[in-house]
């Protein structure tokens, strides 16, 4: 089962655990697209880092399985 991380309370654990935490963002119509996956290396109210990468958290889901 898929989970999706929301909270910084989800996101703080899959940091702790080193959860391999997936980013999907959507396109214009709606489709989602894998972006990447890696370990949460850093988060704040308004972006995840993805190993050296970073991602709004508006624009990105990030999902556990």
């Amino acid at each position: 089962m898929k989970q999706t991380l929301s909270t910084d309370m989800q996101l703080f654990a899959a940091a702790l655990f080193q959860v391999m935490v997936t980013v999907i963002q959507r396109t214009a119509d709606d489709i989602p697209v894998f972006v990447a996956a890696g370990i949460v290396a850093k988060y704040t109210p308004f972006y995840v880092q993805i190993g050296d990468t970073n991602y709004l958290r508006d624009e990105s889901e990030f999902r556990i399985d």
